[in-house]
């Protein structure tokens, strides 16, 4: 059976890639976290926990942990479908309603109604006769009070912070509320094998790497502490656009909630940063090491 908290995103873009490495990073962290207890065990623990006995590492401390990673891991494949979204949303207003903010309201105005139906008499007119009577239509507005619920501000609220009290959208979260499991990642070659086998062991343990030909040679303490250093640079370099990109989210959240409804620069604004955010941000590959993801 496998047992994992930290579920990586199946996407395949630049902003995916990201989230997986850091992911991936926690990865030793969801080793350990994850509940190995019985039913039977479990309940005593917090029985005992309740009657003032406290073992080392007492259960609500590893709940929490347990609880903290399932937030986590959920509010980032939330957070890449809240952008993602809205990076669709906007590259179909500019590619289909080239930019024309009362086409766009219009035409979902009138989708919306001939797919839901309207208790409003005006919203319907005469279409001529059928087999069955009378048929209608929706009837053409574009006022700016019929066509208010449908704007494209209006269906961007979705994706932006404050659509929801619960769930991670743009601008939610900001990147100091994730900072220690950040840290976890930026230093994970602390739990690097050589690392991980000297405390255990006391003493520097052997390692081989499998050549090409299937052979193995020995990997000397030189080249480990050289791979620790330069995986160093990259964990750091992972969780510095980590934390840009949720900054950056933080300030589009902060466009769209000030900006004028009928703002054409500033919708092109918010889907260029949203389109530099999913495609063209650096590719992170999945750190390697002990701390990795597996299947």
């Amino acid at each position: 059976m496998r047992h994992r908290i930290l579920e990586p995103l199946t996407a395949t873009d630049n902003l995916v890639l990201l989230f997986n490495a850091y992911l991936r990073g926690l990865s030793t962290f969801d080793m350990v976290t994850v509940p190995r207890e019985s039913m039977r065990a479990c309940n005593a623990l917090f029985t005992q926990q309740e009657a003032g006995k406290l073992p080392k590492y007492p259960i609500s401390d590893q709940a929490r942990r347990y609880y903290e990673m399932t937030v986590l891991s959920n509010s980032l494949h939330s957070l890449h479908r809240s952008i993602a979204g809205a990076l669709r949303l906007l590259t179909t207003f500019l590619t289909t309603y080239e930019l024309d903010l009362t086409r766009y309201a219009a035409e979902s105005r009138m989708r919306s109604i001939d797919e839901w139906g309207s208790e409003d008499e005006s919203d319907w007119e005469p279409d001529g006769f059928d087999e069955e009577g009378q048929v209608w239509k929706v009837t053409y507005k574009d006022d700016p009070e019929s066509l208010a619920p449908y704007t494209l501000h209006h269906d961007l609220a979705q994706f932006f912070a404050g659509y929801d009290e619960r769930g991670e959208f743009i601008g939610t979260s900001r990147a100091q509320d994730y900072a220690v499991y950040s840290h976890a990642v930026a230093t994970q070659t602390e739990l690097s094998l050589r690392n991980f086998f000297t405390q255990v062991l006391g003493k520097e343990l052997s390692i081989s790497r499998v050549e090409p030909d299937g052979t193995t040679s020995p990997v000397s303490l030189a080249d480990q502490i050289e791979d620790e250093l330069n995986e160093d640079i990259v964990n750091a370099n992972l969780v510095a656009e980590f934390n840009a990109v949720l900054t950056k989210c933080e300030e589009l959240a902060q466009i769209y909630h000030t900006m004028p409804l009928d703002s054409l620069p500033l919708y092109l604004q918010l889907h260029g940063w949203l389109n530099t955010i999913v495609h063209e941000i650096p590719r992170f590959e999945a750190p390697r090491g002990f701390a990795g993801l597996t299947e």
